[in-house]
């Protein structure tokens, strides 16, 4: 089934007061029948406004909260003794890649375990691309995921890059007025039918086709609805993802892309929001603060941004930084070509044309210090000699002898290392941390091969910066993944342990509570003892139970 409700456009960010309620059965109930379908007894319960927890009682009935408060000898068919535990709203992940599970055949795949041991009850998908195809619809793809189960909760966006392609040929092509008018049909027809917004990715070769112009244009189709404008921004550091120092368009900084979607907020007069917010390379490391500093006075000037981020000093979803690109240097003829052919290409026209050599050695050592230098980068797979894994590029150089550019060469030119780079710096992200309008986010999906994020963001907060070193409280903490990512999406009914809402809620030890995922392994967080989604239980004393209780919400 799926959720379908009414925008709030304002939430009330005040506490939740919470009632002592008479020992008594609910109406209906006898002495005999138990009232409840499942009471959480004597939790440390927070509301999910920042508000410190108090001591109480949860009962859930029909999959949402029924009661709070000291319930007395009221009964349910399950009574989960959580004295010494904390109660929270289930987490909101606002940027996710769950749909790579929801869409697979295996139940325990629809089911991202590796997100209900986290804690998360609602996840939000379609950074860039629609989660449907082209051929169908939300309303097609919602009522698959109900038929078959999945795990948590789904909110979904509309991706620009799938309206481009059902409307223009080609990602060079700039879409003239009338390809306009049809993408906006296209969202119109998607919001209508229960997104919750738009996104982009500009930071990549596919997105930096995408204009200012055109992303106002697709906004303002939203604003009428409701929903908000989303996106992976043009720059997170010191360039575009594909950009490189010999290409002759302009540098876009990530302080020219922050001010780029603050923009498109004041044009289209709609919210947006940054996904995955950092700042990324030597040049830029400290530069969260010249970030915030634009995004609040935006914010006071009342324009609604907010962002999210992911607590890891790397990044690379694919496992691997690469120090030549083919996009800058191939173009739109490279697209369909393999690796090794891309390569090859590099390679040859390096040998034949010494200008163009230059300008790719300059070009390398521009990645290696948007990558956060040499010291911080380091293979972690190499087939060719695999004594090399695990050693960084500063010390393969002194190994072999060799210069930075020459190791590099060696490494991914004429072979295929894979290679790992620390971007960020922890200073950074504890500062982005302390924003309240900045939500933690896995950007994180399923599979063999993925990022650690994706299994232990939410429990690698709460430890290291709320329990270990303190950087934010654990009220300032619920309340930056319930109640915002709530009042982000306009959910009413979510995100708030207050009776009426969904009973979409988290029980956790704040004594083991911590994330264990690492690049060479994937492992389930620990800490979470019981979990509710729509009022089931998906975790059950810290397992797993097979429980597929999510639901589609579906924009209304």
């Amino acid at each position: 089934m799926y959720t379908k409700f009414h925008r709030w456009y304002v939430l009330p960010l005040v506490g939740l007061l919470f009632v002592s309620i008479a020992a008594a059965a609910p109406p209906g109930a006898t002495a005999q029948e138990p009232g409840y379908d499942i009471i959480l007894r004597g939790g440390r319960v927070f509301d999910g406004a920042g508000n410190p927890w108090v001591l109480a009682d949860v009962a859930i009935s029909d999959g949402r909260i029924a009661a709070v408060g000291r319930l007395g000898e009221v009964t349910a068919e399950r009574e989960i003794d959580v004295d010494g535990l904390y109660v929270m709203p289930g987490i909101i992940d606002v940027h996710s890649h769950a749909n790579s599970g929801f869409d697979d055949e295996d139940p325990r795949a629809r089911a991202t375990i590796n997100n209900l041991m986290q804690g998360i009850t609602t996840v939000v998908i379609g950074e860039n691309g629609s989660a449907w195809s082209n051929d169908s619809s939300i309303g097609d793809k919602a009522a698959e995921w109900s038929r078959n189960g999945i795990g948590t909760n789904a909110a979904m966006l509309v991706g620009i890059d799938s309206i481009r392609h059902q409307v223009i040929d080609g990602h060079d092509t700039t879409p003239t007025a009338e390809d306009l008018v049809e993408m906006g049909a296209i969202v119109r027809e998607a919001m209508e039918g229960g997104a919750f917004g738009i996104s982009s990715a500009l930071d990549y070769w596919d997105g930096h086709f995408i204009t200012t112009d055109e992303i106002i244009a697709l906004a303002k189709e939203v604003a009428p609805f409701g929903g908000i404008y989303s996106s992976h921004i043009r720059s997170e550091g010191t360039r575009s993802l594909w950009w490189v120092e010999s290409h002759a368009s302009r540098r876009v900084t990530h302080l020219d892309a922050v001010k780029e979607i603050i923009e498109v907020g004041r044009a289209a007069e709609i919210p947006v929001h940054i996904l995955h917010i950092k700042s990324t390379g030597i040049p830029f490391w400290g530069k969260s603060r010249a970030v915030t500093a634009l995004i609040e006075k935006a914010r006071a000037d009342g324009i609604d941004v907010t962002a999210d981020q992911y607590p890891y000093t790397f990044s690379n979803p694919d496992r691997t930084t690469e120090l030549f690109k083919w996009e800058p240097y191939l173009g739109e003829a490279g697209r369909e070509l393999e690796r090794p052919q891309r390569m090859a290409l590099i390679k040859d026209r390096m040998q034949d044309d010494p200008v163009f050599a230059a300008q790719v050695e300059k070009d390398v050592y521009h990645e290696i210090l948007a990558r956060g230098g040499a010291d911080r980068m380091w293979v972690t797979r190499f087939e060719a000699n695999p004594a090399y894994t695990g050693k960084t590029l500063e010390e393969l150089a002194a190994l072999r002898q060799e210069s930075l550019f020459e190791v590099g060469k060696h490494l991914q030119l004429e072979n295929a290392a894979k290679i790992l780079s620390y971007t960020m710096i922890e200073d950074d992200i504890e500062h982005y941390l302390t924003r309240d309008y900045i939500a933690p986010a896995t950007d994180g999906g399923v599979g063999a091969e993925t990022h650690p994020r994706a299994f232990g963001t939410f429990p690698r907060v709460l430890r290291r910066y709320v329990i270990d070193k303190e950087v934010i409280t654990l009220p300032f903490f619920v309340r930056k993944v319930t109640m915002l990512p709530a009042s982000i999406l306009g959910l009413d009914d979510r995100g708030m342990i207050k009776e009426g809402y969904r009973a979409d809620i988290m029980v956790f030890n704040a004594g083991t509570i911590r994330d264990r995922a690492t690049f060479e392994e994937n492992i389930y967080s620990e800490g979470v003892e019981y979990l509710l989604v729509n009022g089931k239980l998906a975790i059950d004393d810290g397992q797993f139970t097979g429980a597929l209780a999510g639901e589609v919400i579906l924009r209304r």
